[in-house]
């Protein structure tokens, strides 16, 4: 942990204690980072995105606006990690024989 309560992602994700937990703040974050890059359109300053939750502040850095899309695909395949541990993979078989046949032209 860092002074006054700021964390870093990791630190912000680990203290979740349960799979869903993890699911919402990495949702969190990416809407954060979302946010910020819009702010930064137009702009040539990009440095930091703060998320401050209510219990707990997330502050990282960015050098450019194709750092923090890099980072946002790290996120989305990490929360799919989560979401597949949670709810187990799972398939579905369908059988051509019960497709509707097309009728007429």
């Amino acid at each position: 942990m860092v002074d006054n309560n700021i964390y870093t992602i990791s630190q912000y994700v680990e203290c979740q204690t349960t799979l869903a937990g993890r699911i919402t703040a990495i949702d969190a974050i990416i809407d954060a980072l979302y946010l910020k890059t819009l702010d930064a359109v137009g702009s040539a300053i990009y440095d930091e995105v703060n998320l401050n939750d209510g219990q707990m502040t997330v502050r990282t850095k960015y050098r450019t606006v194709s750092d923090v899309f890099d980072g946002i695909t790290v996120l989305e395949k990490m929360k799919q990690t989560y979401v597949n541990r949670l709810n187990g993979r799972t398939f579905r078989m369908v059988s051509g024989n019960i497709m509707p046949l097309r009728r007429g032209c």
